[in-house]
């Protein structure tokens, strides 16, 4: 597979928006959130995955998206 912005060899997909990058366009990373948990004390917790592979171009959101169609 080649990477989504040349023709390198993709080196990793992007974690958000799912576009194959090669080894220069992989160098950008975000925290990316795998999950979200009740803990002790009703307090909110994520686990957090701190340098997952960012293509630079997509624009992940910062709060959650209301999606009252899907139900």
């Amino acid at each position: 597979m080649n990477c989504f912005f040349d023709d390198n060899v993709a080196r990793g997909v992007c974690r958000f928006c799912g576009r194959a990058v090669c080894k220069d366009h992989a160098t950008k990373r975000m925290p990316y959130i795998a999950t979200v948990y009740v803990g002790a004390e009703n307090t909110p917790k994520a686990v957090v995955i701190a340098d997952s592979i960012w293509c630079g171009v997509c624009k992940p959101e910062a709060e959650p998206v209301p999606m009252p169609e899907i139900y």
